[in-house]
C-alpha cells in the first residue's frame, strides 16, 4: 500500500522535480522535553484528614415576657417575635383531671375534646368552616394537671380569632350527638391501647405507682358509660374560671396591642372561686424494687419500663441530675443505649429520663427488647443504673457531651414563640422559680463530673424502683422470677388494665 508521504514523492518526481528533499526535512521533529512540575497541594488539604472542631458558642439573648393583669385578675404574659405576622395564644387553667369525680375518671379529657365540636352559635360543621375562613388553628386539651385552650392566627385576624376563643371557653355547645360520636372513638382508643405493649406498660406503671390517685386515675369503658354532657357542662363551670386562669401570648404583637383585646373579651368574666384540687403527694419508693409482670402471649419482644421519684425540681441537685441522666441514658451515645443496643443488640433503643410533675422530680427508664433476651437485658440495664454507685463515675468528657447536647441547639427552640410560652406555662403550673428559664443554661454549665456523679448516687437507686415488664410470660416469667429473687425484689402479675392477677411474692 502506498502511503501519503510516498504518494507526494511520486507526484513530485513525475512533475520533473530536480534533486531530493534534504534529510533534515525527512526526520520526525524532536520530542520536546517537559520538566516535571510537582503537584500543587491546597494549603487546607491536611486539615481535611480530621473532623472540624466545634465553633465557639454565640451569645444568645433570651426573649423576655412582659406581664399585665386583666380587671378580673387573669394574668397575661406576652413574648414578642415580629419575624412573621403570626400570633399564638394559650389560655391555661389549673386543675383538669385532678378534679374528676370518682367513677367518672377522664371527664376533663373528654370534656375538653368535645369543646372542639362547636361553640356559641356555631355547630361542629360551622365551627370548622369559620376557623378555615380565618386561617386559624384552635383547640382545647386537658391532662392530669391543667387545661389549655390554644390558637394560632394571622395578626390581622387576631381580633376575630379571639372572639372565637371566647366562645370556645365560655359557651361550648356540648351537643349529645357529637358526644356519641366522640365517645365511640374514645372507646376504640381505650380498647386499642390494650394491644399496644408500650402503652400498656406505662398504663400499668401509673396504676402501680399512683394507685387511684393522680396519674393512676384512668379513663376506661365504665367511666365513659357514666359521663354525660351534663357532667361536662358542670366540669366547665367548676374548672374553667378566671381564678385558675393565665394567658400566654407570643408572636407579632405587643402587650399594649393585645391587652385591650383581651380585656374586651374576658375582663368582665366573673365566676365562682376555682375548685380546690387534691394535694398530690410524692409516691414512696419501695424498700426493694417491685417487678410487675403483664402477659402479652406470643409477643416477639418485651417492654421494660421503670420509675421512681427523686426529690423536687427546685432542689440544688436537680440540674446535676439532669446532666448525669443525659450521659447515662438521655441520648443515643449514652451508656444504657450503647450497652443494650450497640454492644448486646437487645433493643433498637434504651433510654432514661429525668423530668418533673406535680409529685416532684421523676426518673424513668424504658427499653423494648427482644423476648428471649428479656432477663439479660434487665440485668444489663440495672448494671448501668448502678454504675456510678460502684466503680464507674460520670466522667468530665461525658459531662461536656451532655452539656453540648442540652444547650447547643437550645436557642433554636426559641425561634418558635410557642416554646417559650410552654416553658412559662409549666413554670406557672408547677410553681417553679421565676428565673427557671433564664438561669437554665448557667445551671447546666455549672455542673462538673463530681456534681453529676454525686447527684446520681444520691438519687438513682436501681433496687428501689418500680418496674413493669410486658411480654410473653410463658417464656420470660420463670427467668425473671429467679433473677428478682436473687436481687431481693418482689414480684406480682397484673392484667393489661393494671388489676392484680397474682399477688406480690416476697423474695
Amino acid at each position: 500500500m502506498t502511503t501519503h508521504r510516498q504518494m507526494l514523492v511520486l507526484v513530485g518526481l513525475a512533475g520533473g522535480l530536480t534533486g531530493a528533499l534534504p534529510a533534515s526535512r525527512l526526520k520526525p521533529p524532536p520530542t520536546p522535553v517537559v520538566e516535571a512540575v510537582p503537584p500543587v497541594v491546597p494549603a487546607l488539604a491536611p486539615t481535611r484528614l480530621a473532623p472540624p472542631g466545634p465553633t465557639a458558642p454565640r451569645p444568645f439573648t433570651l426573649p423576655l415576657a412582659r406581664s399585665a393583669t386583666l380587671s378580673n385578675g387573669i394574668s397575661v404574659h406576652v413574648v414578642e417575635s415580629h419575624d412573621v405576622p403570626l400570633v399564638s395564644v394559650r389560655m391555661a387553667f389549673r386543675g383538669a383531671g385532678l378534679t374528676d369525680p370518682v367513677g367518672k375518671e377522664g371527664l376533663a379529657g373528654v370534656s375538653a375534646a368535645l369543646m372542639n365540636q362547636g361553640a356559641g352559635s356555631l355547630d361542629a360543621e360551622a365551627w370548622d368552616k369559620e376557623l378555615r375562613r380565618l386561617g386559624t388553628l384552635m383547640g382545647v386539651a386537658a391532662d392530669a394537671e391543667d387545661v389549655a385552650a390554644e390558637l394560632s392566627a394571622l395578626k390581622r385576624n387576631l381580633p376575630a380569632s379571639l372572639d372565637r376563643l371566647r366562645d370556645l371557653v365560655l359557651t361550648p355547645r356540648f351537643e349529645k350527638q357529637e358526644w356519641e360520636l366522640l365517645a365511640s372513638r374514645w372507646r376504640d382508643s381505650v380498647i386499642s391501647r390494650r394491644s399496644d405493649p408500650s402503652s400498656t406498660a406505662n398504663w400499668v406503671l401509673d396504676k402501680v405507682v399512683y394507685g387511684e390517685a393522680y396519674k393512676g386515675r384512668k379513663l376506661d369503658e365504665a367511666s365513659l358509660d357514666r359521663i354525660s354532657t351534663r357532667d361536662m357542662r358542670g366540669w366547665r363551670t367548676r374548672v374553667l374560671v378566671p381564678g385558675s386562669c393565665a394567658i400566654f401570648i407570643g408572636g407579632d404583637v405587643t402587650l399594649e396591642e393585645v391587652q385591650p383585646l383581651l380585656e374586651a373579651r374576658f375582663g368582665s368574666w366573673k365566676a365562682k372561686a376555682p375548685a380546690k384540687s387534691p394535694v398530690v403527694s410524692q409516691p414512696v419508693a419501695p424498700s426493694a424494687s417491685m417487678l410487675t409482670l403483664v402477659d402479652d402471649p406470643g409477643a416477639a419482644q418485651s417492654v421494660i419500663v421503670g420509675t421512681g421519684y427523686v426529690g423536687r425540681p427546685a432542689d440544688a441537685d436537680y440540674f446535676p441530675l439532669v446532666v448525669a441522666n443525659y450521659s447515662m441514658g438521655g441520648q443515643f451515645m449514652s451508656r444504657v443505649n450503647l450497652n443494650l443496643r450497640e454492644d448486646k443488640g437487645y433493643t433498637y433503643g434504651a433510654r432514661t429520663t429525668v423530668g418533673y410533675d406535680l409529685a416532684g422530680t421523676q426518673f424513668q427508664t424504658s427499653a423494648p427488647v427482644v423476648a428471649d433476651k428479656t432477663v439479660p437485658a434487665l440485668v444489663e440495664l440495672v448494671k448501668e443504673l448502678r454504675g456510678p454507685l460502684e466503680d464507674r463515675p460520670v466522667t468530665e468528657l461525658e459531662v461536656q457531651n451532655a452539656q453540648g447536647g442540652l444547650l447547643m441547639a437550645r436557642p433554636l427552640k426559641f425561634e418558635d414563640p410557642g416554646f417559650l410560652l410552654g416553658q412559662l406555662e409549666r413554670m406557672w403550673s408547677f410553681g417553679l422559680p421565676e428565673d427557671w428559664v433564664a438561669t437554665y443554661e448557667a445551671k447546666v454549665r455549672a455542673v462538673d463530673a463530681s456534681a453529676a456523679s454525686g447527684a446520681w448516687k444520691a438519687a438513682i437507686h436501681a433496687d428501689t424502683l418500680h418496674y413493669v415488664i410486658v411480654g410473653d410470660l410463658a417464656s420470660i416469667e420463670p427467668g425473671l422470677r429467679e433473677q428478682a429473687a436473687a436481687w431481693g425484689w418482689t414480684v406480682e402479675v397484673r392484667d393489661v388494665d393494671g388489676k392484680v392477677v397474682a399477688p406480690l411474692v416476697q423474695p
